[in-house]
């Protein structure tokens, strides 16, 4: 790991701890999450910069017919053009919503900002999307896995 990549880890750890996040860290990985929704935040480096990097499961275990396949590719490509994080994403059966920042001068409010946006749209936005694509939410999911 390289001194930049540490030095945003411990920052990182800071700030989630600061804030009362409810997470768990696993192999550098972060996983939030909030009402129904859950975020993966990781942390990577490119060319001397740091970055956050946010995957939200919308949506798992989606089941498609064509009309709900059509629906859902039209919601995501118009949020992909319209949105602020713009960056949804039908991958295999789920749909994950990705945010990317710079992190190289990461402050403490602008990381609050940030990581209660991502989490806040990801829990707006879950319910609706399982319903569109006959999915379910995070933590429905994870309930059924515990069940199963």
């Amino acid at each position: 790991m390289s001194i930049l990549l540490d030095a945003l880890r411990h920052r990182t750890q800071e700030f989630l701890q600061r804030i009362g996040a409810d997470y768990s860290v696993n192999e550098g990985e972060y996983l939030l999450t909030r009402g129904s929704a859950a975020v993966v935040l990781y942390l990577s480096e490119f060319n001397n910069h740091v970055f956050l990097d946010f995957h939200g499961s919308i949506a798992l275990n989606i089941q498609l017919s064509g009309d709900s396949e059509l629906a859902l590719y039209k919601t995501l490509l118009s949020w992909n053009v319209a949105d602020v994080f713009g960056k949804f994403a039908l991958v295999d059966d789920q749909v994950i919503l990705k945010y990317r920042m710079l992190a190289d001068s990461l402050d403490y409010d602008t990381f609050t900002f940030v990581v209660d946006s991502v989490l806040e749209y990801a829990d707006s936005l879950d319910e609706m999307v399982a319903t569109l694509s006959n999915g379910q939410r995070h933590i429905d999911a994870s309930s059924t896995a515990v069940e199963g």
